[in-house]
């Protein structure tokens, strides 16, 4: 057993190797997650040293009529390095987003040590207003 077998550095830079033009898109009950789910949100390495945000899109149908109230979304994150992650539902561009963590995280672990890190646990209330039936998007921004 190696003593580097938990340092995986650069491994999360694979992420613009494998969405190298537009970032990860996952639909609920077509996808896999443990193939089709990338395993760190990361910014976009454009070129130059320069990075941009990923915004991911979560798809899922919602086959019934919506019912006023609130929904909670939980938002599990394992780790974070001086991060904002922010939340649209159904328009990518809204400003300000339905949520946003804030600046978090000072644990390195995505650069350092990718298998360990902060645990990070949000339950955020949305309003039924943001779903409708049909097709819905939550956008994730890094």
């Amino acid at each position: 057993m190696s003593i580097f077998m938990f340092r995986q550095y650069g491994l999360w830079g694979r992420y613009t190797d494998l969405y190298p033009n537009n970032d990860l898109v996952y639909s609920v009950g077509v996808n896999k997650f443990n193939k089709d789910w990338f395993f760190a949100h990361v910014t976009r390495n454009v070129g130059n040293n320069t990075y941009e945000p990923s915004t991911w899109q979560i798809i899922f149908e919602h086959e019934h009529d919506i019912f006023s109230g609130n929904y909670t979304l939980q938002l599990a994150l394992a780790s974070a390095k001086d991060s904002e992650l922010q939340v649209r539902f159904n328009n990518p561009s809204i400003n300000p987003p339905h949520f946003t963590t804030g600046l978090i995280g000072g644990d390195n672990s995505i650069s350092r040590h990718g298998t360990h890190g902060l645990y990070w646990l949000y339950n955020i209330n949305v309003s039924s207003d943001h779903f409708m039936k049909g097709k819905n998007i939550i956008y994730v921004t890094t």
